[in-house]
């Protein structure tokens, strides 16, 4: 099935739902309620789930009820990469989405999610608080959406059966990775050999021996278990891995001069919440993976950064945008 055709029946079916939950429904001040529809692929326990609900909840209060959040979780509108067609076309209003989804758009977007572009969760958000994006994110509006901001998914590291801690460590080493061109290089560069592979399967390969490595948050190390056939973490900290929030042109034009003020002021104090929550959320799957007998190990990441530079001066030298945020965030890297 076609993404328009897709996009067509979603926008049926989500119109049908809104009129059936919305008829007739009024605010606290007597106006027509706008129900604000949400995808969303993980589940309600997951920190950005957590701080979109914030969100909503918070623009509800603030407008006297004028506008009511409704978040569909678990991958229900299916998958991410189609969302952007969907908030195009007006069947939905926001999303939270991977890097990759407006980068199908602009390329880029391939910065904001480069390898070793950043220290580490803090490094991101301060990049993402001071404005770095700002001009990158309101250019997609000629696509009919806008990127608001960024939730962080968490540094990405190795975890294996030995613990690695340089490039030496590497070689050999079959690493599991995203469906990406610059994943698959990432690690070559690194020092090992990159396969592109679904994360459900992840446990059973390394298991199996199919795979090597897998590289993922503590968050999903933990969720998934795969303490339990990958004993050693090691922070390469090769991604910090930002998400992005993106909404319709059409919902963002449709709200007042005021609204508009409300919504930015709290799409911000989300973003804040939303890393504060994920960071708590790394220390409670660490520990709950150090429980199991998961080791952590903490190598120097210079090397692995240095041996990626081509690759991150090759994403970072793209256009005169790319090179401008790049200078803009190694602005704010602190020095070690």
């Amino acid at each position: 099935m076609g993404k328009k055709l897709m996009a067509l029946l979603l926008c049926v079916c989500l119109m049908a739902s809104f009129t059936l939950t919305g008829c007739g429904s009024k605010s606290a001040d007597g106006q027509e309620v706008k129900i604000i529809r949400v995808a969303f692929n993980q589940n309600e326990n997951h920190p950005q789930y957590k701080a979109m609900k914030e969100l909503g909840e918070k623009f509800e209060k603030a407008t006297n009820g004028r506008y009511k959040m409704t978040i569909y979780a678990n991958g229900v509108l299916g998958e991410q990469g189609s969302m952007a067609e969907f908030i195009r076309t007006g069947a939905l209003d926001m999303a939270i989405v991977p890097c990759s989804v407006p980068e199908g758009y602009d390329s880029n977007f391939a910065i904001v999610g480069a390898p070793y572009l950043y220290q580490d969760m803090d490094h991101l958000r301060r990049a993402t608080e001071s404005g770095v994006f700002t001009d990158l994110f309101k250019s997609t509006r000629k696509y009919n959406f806008e990127v608001l901001t960024i939730y962080t998914a968490g540094e990405r590291n190795i975890y294996a059966d030995k613990p690695i801690n340089s490039a030496d460590d590497l070689k050999g080493m079959i690493v599991r990775v995203n469906d990406s061109t610059t994943y698959l290089n990432m690690v070559k560069y690194m020092g090992g050999t990159g396969t592109a592979m679904s994360q459900s399967e992840v446990y059973t390969a390394l298991q199996q021996g199919v795979i090597d490595a897998g590289e993922n948050s503590e968050l999903v190390y933990s969720d998934f278990k795969h303490y339990e056939v990958a004993k050693y973490y090691s922070y390469t900290r090769h991604i910090v891995h930002p998400d992005v929030v993106v909404a319709s042109t059409n919902f963002l034009d449709s709200m007042s001069e005021e609204d508009r003020a409300i919504f930015d002021k709290l799409v911000m104090e989300s973003t804040e919440y939303e890393f504060d929550t994920f960071k708590e959320a790394v220390e409670a799957g660490k520990k709950e993976a150090e429980e199991h007998g998961a080791i952590f190990v903490y190598p120097d990441t210079n090397e692995f950064r240095e041996k990626c530079q081509p690759l991150l001066d090759s994403i970072a030298n793209q256009s005169d945008m790319t090179k401008d945020i790049y200078n803009k965030v190694e602005a704010l890297r602190e020095e070690n």
